[in-house]
């Protein structure tokens, strides 16, 4: 009888753990523990439509309880469900850190897991083949908290009413992921934030059917760019000291370098490929998102925060700075070309956001990254309106949109500027 291999907890898990407890740490040195206790429920109980952010809503104190409770639970789920490390759970452990200072919380999580569990149980599967879209499954959570707290009253009913449809979400949202990975071919690394998209929309189609209007938030603080920055910064640098230690050192650089020039958009698993070494380019590339907002005067707060650790956990599952310099390029001109304001929200985060499209720039060159990341600022603006603010990730459905509709004419146009060239390099000879 063949020997079982005893389950050992990823180091990867080990890190995440520690960020979760200096959070708890740091919010009971903040806030007393009555305080905290009051704006925790303050953000279960709030609509956590985008852009709620919890630290202007509730402080600062309760928003890391509550990032540092979301993960924790879901840390929990991968460890009893004995999940080894790759770089899609690394990355989904960073966005429910980031997503947790605006939108998750555990009331309105908890009925989309329950759903992706009943989808594994009717599929006879292991639930820990789809931890990973319990995770990400959180896209949608203010659906739930919508539900349950808008308008002046909230009853058994409605919450009933609102863990039910999360429930119902959560069942679906395995497949509507699937799909939406096919429609993209790749080019987009937000294929949650597209089937959140999807479902938000129509949700929202349906409650303004019935004549229930459905509205973003608008809680953007300014207070705490500082502190925050510095964290950001301290928290790069540790990771970038454990990747390059972790192993031996003289080969840091040159694995370093193996990350840059990876093109392969349907393998980019760099925790897998890469080790330990990919915690230097998750460092590096949280350095360089801190530092485009600083240098466009965007302060630094809880959604921000939520993008910047967004860039930062997909370094291990797609992006670096090659693939990412073109579409910020891109997405920071078309910031400043719109009438918005560039330090608004929706520029803010759609600037971040837009490096979902860094598969384009790998596969199709920096020219078609520059145009994708200007073209997703352009949309990501306003198809918001489409979800009133339902979808956490709707820079990954504004993302899906440019993918969709860009490639194909991207491919058009090679295609046609291969056969000029075909043309030029064999003439045709003329008859005699």
């Amino acid at each position: 009888m063949p020997e079982r291999v005893k389950y050992k907890i990823p180091a990867d898990y080990y890190i995440v753990f520690s960020v979760c407890f200096l959070f708890l740490v740091f919010a009971f040195i903040l806030e007393s523990p009555a305080e905290l206790l009051i704006n925790y429920l303050l953000i279960n109980t709030s609509r956590s439509v985008l852009v709620s952010d919890y630290i202007a809503m509730a402080g600062l104190g309760a928003t890391l309880i509550n990032s540092a409770i979301s993960c924790i639970f879901f840390l929990i789920l991968l460890i009893v469900n004995k999940c080894d490390s790759n770089g899609r759970i690394l990355a989904a452990l960073f966005l429910t850190i980031g997503f947790s200072f605006f939108g998750k919380n555990m009331f309105n999580t908890l009925p989309l897991c329950f759903g992706v569990f009943l989808y594994a149980k009717i599929r006879r599967e292991k639930f820990s083949v789809y931890v990973i879209y319990a995770m990400f499954c959180a896209t949608i959570a203010p659906l739930v908290s919508e539900i349950a707290f808008l308008g002046d009253e909230t009853g058994v009913i409605k919450i009933i009413t609102a863990y039910s449809a999360g429930i119902f979400v959560g069942f679906i949202f395995p497949v509507i992921t699937e799909s939406a990975k096919r429609m993209h071919r790749g080019y987009c690394l937000y294929n949650s934030g597209i089937a959140g998209g999807f479902i938000a929309t129509f949700t929202v189609g349906i409650l303004r059917s019935m004549d229930i209007e459905v509205t973003g938030a608008d809680f953007w603080d300014t207070a705490h760019t500082k502190e925050l920055a510095i964290a950001v910064y301290i928290f790069s640098a540790l990771l970038i000291i454990y990747g390059f230690f972790s192993d031996e050192i003289t080969h840091a650089p040159r694995n370093f370098i193996k990350i840059l020039k990876e093109k392969d958009i349907h393998d980019n698993d760099y925790l897998l490929k890469h080790g330990n070494y990919c915690y230097i380019n998750i460092g590096i590339m949280c350095v360089i998102s801190t530092t485009a907002m600083l240098a466009l005067k965007i302060p630094i707060n809880g959604p921000v925060l939520g993008g910047i650790l967004s860039v930062a956990g997909f370094a291990a599952a797609g992006k670096h700075v090659i693939n990412t310099i073109p579409i910020l390029i891109g997405s920071i001109a078309a910031a400043h070309l719109n009438h918005i304001e560039v330090t608004a929200p929706a520029n803010a985060l759609s600037i971040l956001f837009s490096t979902g499209l860094s598969p384009i720039a790998d596969k199709r060159g920096w020219f078609w990254g520059i145009a994708a990341g200007f073209m997703h600022v352009s949309v990501a603006v306003y198809i918001g309106l489409l979800n009133g603010g339902l979808n956490l990730y709707n820079n990954g459905f504004a993302g899906g949109f440019v993918a969709i509709t860009l490639m194909p004419l991207v491919a058009f146009t090679h295609e046609i500027w291969d056969g000029i060239k075909k043309k030029k390099s064999n003439p045709e000879r003329k008859e005699k």
